[in-house]
């Protein structure tokens, strides 16, 4: 799983690398499973998967497309990684 993160998240970037994740900083180019933020309204959240019409058309149309976003204010590591396993915040039942 790839995951971007917010500038002063590097800490968590860190362990996250060391839990088998890929990590990078928005406004870095990539393409981003989910996206870890704290502050709302600071960073360019709408660069992450901003690719061109030309790329696009090189993703698998089945693929889906896009980035859950998680804000990680009063979570844990362990409850972050949940977070993104099951690409929810709480069960839906």
């Amino acid at each position: 799983m790839v995951i971007a993160i917010q500038k002063g998240l590097e800490n968590i970037g860190k362990e996250l690398e060391a839990r088998g994740y890929e990590v990078f900083s928005i406004g870095e180019s990539g393409i981003a499973d989910a996206v870890l933020y704290k502050d709302i309204g600071t960073y360019p959240y709408y660069d992450v998967n901003n690719i061109s019409s030309a790329a696009s058309s090189l993703i698998n149309e089945n693929m889906y497309y896009g980035a859950l976003l998680v804000n990680i204010t009063n979570k844990s590591m362990d409850d972050i990684v949940q977070i993104l396993e099951k690409r929810v915040y709480s069960p839906l039942i």
